[in-house]
């Protein structure tokens, strides 16, 4: 019934103009992290609204259609990260699937199920090379893939009618193992600012998948002028821009919504 009905109004789904991929080099995908974190957090949405059981066909529809359009405004970051691990070679198929998000809403019902089973499987190869890769770059490069492709694969799953009870045990196994690997390791220690009984100066270091970032803060008779820093946001501003970043917004969701 949901692929009729999408096929019926696939006329409307063409007004969805997506820009094909540029050549991004990583600091402009790091500048696209707003972009794919949109891809994520709409797909949980529908997510949440299919499992409410309050999600109408036309419904269904629109939020096809938001997910096509926020995948375009972030296709050339998330490619650009794809690209980075350019030697797996399940990296083509997981770039096609991208490329073929605006088709979602045109395609019949059976190649939308198979696009869904398709999008899981390279979701778990990516997941499986970011296991066994020893580089943090590319590691964080993977964790952006993963991310991108859980989402996509979630989206399109609920567009096929397909049951989610074994895809979101993985997909939240997915995001932890990112957090795990990729969480920002920070340290403390007494700075060498100029000696004075009314100033105390702390700075932080931080280990990231793209090296050492560096935090300070110092108090002044007892105020802090920096911070105060305190674990959690020393690690929010080192881990900022990574994939960790990502994935540890979507275990907060995930927990948020009782998944």
């Amino acid at each position: 019934m949901r692929a009729r009905l999408l096929r019926g109004i696939a006329v409307a789904a063409l007004a969805v103009v997506v820009t094909l991929p540029g050549t991004a080099t990583p600091a402009q995908a790091a500048v696209g992290i707003d972009e794919i974190r949109k891809v994520g957090r709409i797909a949980f949405s529908l997510f949440l609204d299919a499992r409410s059981g309050e999600l109408t066909e036309q419904q269904l529809f629109q939020a096809l259609q938001e997910f096509v359009g926020a995948v375009g405004e972030a296709e050339d970051a998330i490619l650009s990260h794809l690209d980075a691990v350019a030697a797996a070679p399940w990296v083509g198929a997981a770039e096609h699937a991208i490329l073929e998000v605006p088709s979602l809403p045109l395609l019949t019902e059976d190649a939308l199920l198979d696009y869904a089973l398709e999008v899981a499987l390279h979701a778990r190869q990516a997941k499986s090379v970011f296991d066994a890769v020893e580089s943090p770059v590319e590691a964080d490069h993977l964790g952006f893939a993963i991310y991108s492709l859980y989402s996509v694969g979630l989206e399109a799953r609920i567009a096929a009618g397909l049951g989610t009870a074994t895809y979101m045990p993985n997909y939240r196994a997915a995001m932890q193992a990112i957090v795990d690997r990729l969480k920002p390791r920070c340290v403390s220690r007494e700075g060498d600012m100029d000696w004075h009984p009314s100033i105390y100066h702390v700075v932080y270091e931080c280990s990231t998948p793209h090296g050492p970032r560096t935090f300070q803060d110092y108090q002044v008779n007892g105020e802090w002028r920096e911070g105060p820093w305190t674990t959690a946001t020393v690690e929010a501003a080192a881990g900022a821009g990574t994939s960790w970043e990502l994935a540890r917004d979507t275990l907060q969701r995930m927990t948020d919504g009782g998944v």
